[in-house]
């Protein structure tokens, strides 16, 4: 009996701990987010943000192709840890979500093998394109952004931007990160 009330209070204490650092990642990239657009709009270059389920990066647009934004002190790339997952959405713009096709195929080595694995991987992530974009203008492509537990007993954060710049954090909604991220869209709409 004594066992079972522990192990309950250490799950409540894990199961707040997880929702404080949900809460905590949701903001930093909302707060890096506004970051980047300004830093678009100040220094008048194109920034994009490539969302992978376990993580986001920063990408800048040069000389014709994006590439990772590097040496920067705040727009790095990020890793989350189970259980925070983030998901993108962008309503009617399905072709923004492939990668480019890298310029040069990969080539089998000599030896029969496919090469280096990780400077495969290198070249795979040089060769992907941002989900959102941030112009230089201040307009960006309109973008819903989940971060959330994926667990029993889901919880997430929205981040929302549109158009003209606007960027907006939810409160903490129940429900799945990847399936319910329109979960409520309407009502906030209307108000």
């Amino acid at each position: 009996m004594i066992a079972a009330m522990m192990i309950s209070v250490a799950t409540i204490a894990l199961n707040d701990n997880e929702r404080a650092e949900l809460k905590t990642k949701s903001r930093q990239l909302y707060g890096l987010l506004q970051v980047a657009q300004e830093e678009s709009i100040i220094r008048g270059i194109e920034l994009g943000v490539q969302i992978e389920s376990d993580g986001y990066s920063f990408m800048i647009y040069n000389g014709g192709k994006w590439q990772p934004l590097e040496d920067h002190r705040l727009l790095k790339a990020i890793e989350l840890e189970e259980p925070i997952r983030i998901a993108v959405n962008l309503e009617g713009q399905d072709a923004l979500l492939e990668n480019e096709q890298p310029e040069d195929e990969e080539a089998p080595s000599r030896d029969g093998g496919s090469g280096d694995s990780s400077e495969q991987e290198d070249r795979k992530s040089k060769s992907k394109t941002p989900q959102i974009y941030m112009l230089s203008s201040g307009e960006m492509n309109e973008f819903v952004v989940t971060v959330g537990l994926d667990r029993d007993e889901p919880l997430f954060y929205r981040i929302r931007g549109n158009y003209v710049g606007d960027i907006e954090l939810s409160n903490a909604i129940e429900g799945h990160y990847s399936h319910d991220w329109d979960k409520d869209l309407d009502d906030e709409d209307d108000e």
